[in-house]
């Protein structure tokens, strides 16, 4: 498998945490994963069309060929990646729970935009 980039930003407590997890996790396996404090540097991915909002809004990863995908699709592409999780990526992906997957990453990503906003974070 090849090397994912994860865009994450880490003013978001929740964000930042689970993050960790991740890192964690791929550091101890075969460290297919990069991760990118986008809040540390927000203009780094612009040329591909992310900016610092996005990432605020949902987790973003860069594939191997360049592609990005955000919301669950980023987080399956981890879990791919991360021992232990590739069962549930897997799980995650199949017909009918894909929808269920991404609509629930989907309101929990603007539930944490919400409460960031409304905390101050930005």
């Amino acid at each position: 498998m090849e090397r994912l980039t994860v865009l994450y930003n880490s003013v978001c407590p929740v964000c930042r945490e689970g993050i960790c997890h991740f890192e964690r996790r791929t550091r101890t396996g075969s460290d297919l994963v990069d991760y990118v404090d986008v809040s540390q540097t927000p203009d780094r991915f612009r040329d591909q069309g992310i900016s610092l909002n996005d990432v605020r809004l949902k987790l973003h990863a860069v594939l191997p060929d360049g592609r990005a995908v955000k919301g669950w699709p980023a987080v399956a592409e981890i879990w791919q990646r991360t021992p232990g999780y590739g069962w549930l990526a897997w799980l995650g992906n199949l017909p009918g729970l894909n929808l269920v997957s991404r609509s629930l990453y989907h309101v929990t990503a603007h539930l944490l935009w919400r409460w960031n906003r409304m905390s101050g974070r930005w």
